[in-house]
């Protein structure tokens, strides 16, 4: 329970001055570390974007001392501030606050996120009531604190040509089968080896991203509707890198079912039923030289590049492999 004397009113156009002076004062030296700063540049941009929504103003014995700003959405909470001028810092204020809205979703078994620049000396803070890692930018960290385990999409789910089934883990060998099919496509990935042990380590989660939880990941297999056989599987990441997106760790089709529609609408399912449930974009990882993959996702609509990994050359190190996003917001926002 928070103390008494700290209280919360909901923020107004009024307080636009008020929150500047006090992004300024609470954040200035973190943020011009990292891209500088431009005084009317800075302003201009904070009042041209001021909104009261989800702001509620902090108090302290009456005075005005910071602001937050929580926005619940359908997969958990969003911590999207928390600011405090300085001398009201030190004072315990912060860590009742966000351990009363970690208490209120802990109670609906939801999870709390939040981004902080790299430099942030509130880190520490996060990490010490439960928070970590799940993501990153180059100047900023996702953090999360789990809820309980949460089922996003239905176990089966289908499109005009085929079902998707939740695998368990009987699927290992089927899952083999396919990586054993696709092992040219593994190869120019530079992921060749064992389609057993592949399967294996696909179907017990063994590949997680940072802060990553066993349950956040599903292995979908893609079967026929006429013949009811297995053609493919999907895996899907749900709250990585952000907690709105979901990541597409693989995607293979057996080759005599390549090219004839099933991969675009299993993609495209995949995305309304995603956005349905609160997420509102997607990312996957393609190889560099996996030409037919990079074909086929930008097809999807995955345009957007948000990040380049491994060698290019693909003579040393790690052949190299892009991030492609895609907004699921119908005006792609």
């Amino acid at each position: 329970m928070v103390r008494a004397e700290i209280t919360l009113r909901a923020a107004t156009q009024d307080d636009a001055n008020f929150l500047w002076e006090l992004h300024c004062a609470a954040l200035k030296p973190h943020v011009s570390a990292v891209y500088g700063w431009d005084e009317s540049f800075q302003r201009r941009y904070f009042l041209e974007n001021y909104s009261t929504l989800h702001n509620n103003v902090i108090q302290y014995q009456g005075v005005d001392a910071g602001v937050i700003a929580i926005e619940e959405t359908k997969v958990g909470y969003i911590l999207s501030s928390i600011e405090l001028l300085p001398e009201y810092q030190g004072m315990g204020i912060g860590t009742e606050l966000i351990t009363d809205l970690l208490d209120r979703a802990a109670a609906r078994g939801l999870p709390v996120s939040l981004r902080t620049l790299k430099n942030s000396p509130a880190r520490p803070l996060y990490e010490r009531l439960g928070f970590q890692i799940i993501g990153e930018t180059e100047v900023h960290y996702w953090m999360r604190k789990e809820g309980r385990p949460s089922q996003f999409l239905p176990s089966r789910w289908q499109t005009n040509l085929c079902f998707m089934v939740e695998a368990d883990d009987q699927a290992t060998g089927v899952v083999a089968m396919i990586l054993g099919e696709n092992a040219e496509a593994l190869e120019i990935i530079g992921k060749p080896g064992d389609p057993q042990e592949q399967a294996q380590r696909a179907i017990g989660h063994a590949v997680l991203p940072p802060g990553g939880v066993p349950w956040r990941e599903k292995l979908y297999l893609v079967r026929d509707i006429e013949s009811r056989e297995t053609i493919g599987f999907l895996t899907v990441y749900f709250g990585y890198p952000t907690p709105e997106t979901i990541y597409i760790g693989s995607f293979y089709m057996r080759p005599a079912w390549q090219g004839r529609g099933f991969g675009c609408t299993v993609v495209a399912e995949l995305e309304k039923l995603a956005l349905e449930v609160g997420f509102h974009d997607a990312r996957v990882g393609v190889g560099l030289k996996n030409w037919r993959a990079l074909r086929f996702w930008t097809r999807c609509g995955y345009s957007r590049i948000t990040r380049i990994r491994g060698s290019q050359s693909g003579t040393a190190g790690s052949p190299g492999n892009v991030e492609l996003f895609k907004s699921l917001e119908p005006n792609g926002h």
